[in-house]
């Protein structure tokens, strides 16, 4: 590859790393306001949190000591999902992840605990 292309595609990847941290930032505030009108409850946020796109819904009810049950892990999968908050899992068909972790958006588990951004 001569010089001029190897400075215009390290150029592109540059612009390329600049849009996505300006995306990061302008969804940040939407994503974590969504989570929080959406998962108001602990048990729902331990359940998105599990979403990892490896497990099922049958591993997460048994994560969560059976306080849901697979059947309400994937009623919430289909919400969340058109939330835009999960997307289907890359290696595993059926299977959601989570898009971004609470930890990322600043929030806790616990609804109760989750510090309010003035």
């Amino acid at each position: 590859m001569n010089a001029a292309i190897e400075r215009m595609l390290e150029n592109l990847l540059i612009k390329q790393e600049e849009i996505l941290h300006l995306l990061r930032f302008m969804a940040y505030r939407t994503a974590r306001r969504i989570i929080e009108e959406s998962l108001t409850k602990s048990i729902e946020r331990r359940v998105y949190e599990l979403s990892d796109g490896i497990r099922s819904s049958r591993d997460i009810e048994k994560a969560v000591a059976k306080e849901v049950t697979q059947r309400t892990v994937v009623t919430w999968w289909q919400k969340w999902r058109r939330l835009g908050i999960v997307e289907q899992s890359p290696r595993y068909s059926g299977r959601m992840q989570r898009l971004i972790s609470l930890e990322e958006l600043g929030l806790a588990i616990d609804p109760e605990e989750d510090p309010r951004v003035e």
